[in-house]
């Protein structure tokens, strides 16, 4: 089944114009041979009129051999060629000196010359046509590159019909999107690392001024050696700092660039979990805190053990350092026949209502944070790593009150 509209379009025009020419064609020889047997009762009629005329008695004989019905018609058939060729005509003579007969085919020949030229014309012409759509359309399609090529992206493609044509046209509106979304994401890329930049040299900005300031202060010869070895100390504090910031940036790039293969396989989360409190435990300890266990003992999740204790340490030591000594912090995991849930909920400041849009942006701190030294990247990095396990992450807060984040594993 021919499936290009174009062609079997064209192959349709074909057919009709030589089925056309076909029946044309039967229509004028049907019509020459009308004419030349109308022609031939008249001369044999006129030669019938005059030999029965002269000889009454031999009609019935004559009107046989008008009608090949004589016994020995081969006979007379012989000799009226003889005869016939005594005043040179015979089969070989020229058609031109059979004045009738010439008439005849002349005139034939004059019509089907000129239904070849018209049915020749009307073929260009429906050639001209379909090659002319055809060729419209294509330099629509070349008018559309160059402007998209000059960044005009509103432009419109439509073909409504079926055929390699529009299969064309739908493979060039289809690269129209892929174009203008890869434009899109490298100028939302764009900015984002413009404000990356920016972040990061915010955030690098103030621990190299700190450490500027120290190393001019331990250039005086007459500073005591334990104020040196203080100045030390902070300068070691900063730069831990910065190094803890770059190592997050660099893990949150790689994960918004895929360029982590996740190790992902059936495993313990609450194993997870587990191992990340016990490298917390002196933290816990000395802010006297409780955890609170609430759920089974095993629940399987397809997870990175390494990559998802980091983002579940990020959580808990942000709950750990907004709890106030003597506190709670609860986990829970919750294992339905759709999704697994974890929550991890403390009951310290909490977070204002007009931050919790913009907790998990990176470099984002609350203004009412108490917390010293963050670089704001930690929510981020977490965010990243979750939903790179196909995974929901959201926080629920009240200040003063709590703090909620929770964790959907999908199962399906």
């Amino acid at each position: 089944m021919m499936k290009n509209t174009e062609l079997k379009g064209y192959m349709i025009i074909l057919v009709v114009l030589f089925s056309l020419f076909m029946v044309y064609q039967l229509i004028s020889h049907q019509i020459f041979y009308n004419h030349l047997k109308t022609d031939s009762i008249t001369a044999w009629g006129e030669i019938s009129a005059k030999l029965i005329e002269q000889n009454p008695e031999n009609e019935a004989e004559i009107m046989k051999v008008l009608t090949s019905n004589s016994s020995d018609s081969s006979e007379y058939q012989e000799k009226g060629r003889e005869i016939l060729r005594q005043y040179g005509l015979y089969e070989d003579l020229e058609t031109k000196l059979f004045p009738l007969l010439n008439n005849h085919i002349s005139s034939f020949n004059q019509t089907i010359l000129w239904g070849m030229i018209c049915f020749g014309l009307i073929l260009f012409l429906a050639n001209y046509i379909q090659y002319k759509i055809i060729f419209n359309k294509i330099k629509q399609l070349t008018s559309t590159a160059k402007k998209i090529i000059d960044g005009d992206y509103s432009v419109t493609i439509n073909e409504n019909k079926e055929g390699d044509i529009a299969k064309l046209t739908v493979s060039f509106r289809s690269m129209k999107d892929i174009i203008r979304k890869n434009m899109k994401d490298l100028l939302v890329e764009k900015e984002f690392l413009g404000q990356m930049l920016q972040d990061i040299s915010h955030q690098l900005k103030t621990p190299l001024s700190t450490i500027s300031i120290y190393n001019e202060m331990l250039l005086n010869e007459d500073l005591p050696r334990q104020q040196q070895v203080q100045l030390l100390q902070n300068n070691e504090i900063q730069i831990s700092r910065m190094n803890v910031l770059i190592q997050n940036l660099l893990k949150v790039a790689k994960i918004d660039a895929k360029a982590i293969s996740f190790d992902k396989e059936p495993l313990n989360l609450v194993n997870t979990i587990n191992e990340v409190l016990n490298r917390l435990e002196n933290i816990i300890n000395e802010r006297d805190l409780s955890i609170d266990w609430y759920g089974t003992e095993e629940v399987v999740v397809n997870h990175d053990k390494l990559w998802m204790q980091e983002a579940l340490m990020n959580l808990l030591k942000n709950a750990i350092e907004h709890s106030k000594p003597g506190n709670t912090i609860t986990i829970q995991v919750n294992d339905t026949p759709i999704y697994i849930e974890l929550i991890i909920q403390d009951f310290g400041e909490g977070i204002a209502a007009e931050d919790l849009p913009h907790i998990f942006n990176r470099f984002y701190k609350a203004s009412t944070s108490k917390k010293h030294g963050s670089t704001g990247i930690g929510l981020a990095l977490t965010k990243a790593i979750i939903e790179a396990h196909q995974a929901l992450i959201k926080v629920e807060s009240e200040k003063n009150v709590y703090t909620k984040f929770t964790i959907t594993f999908i199962k399906f």
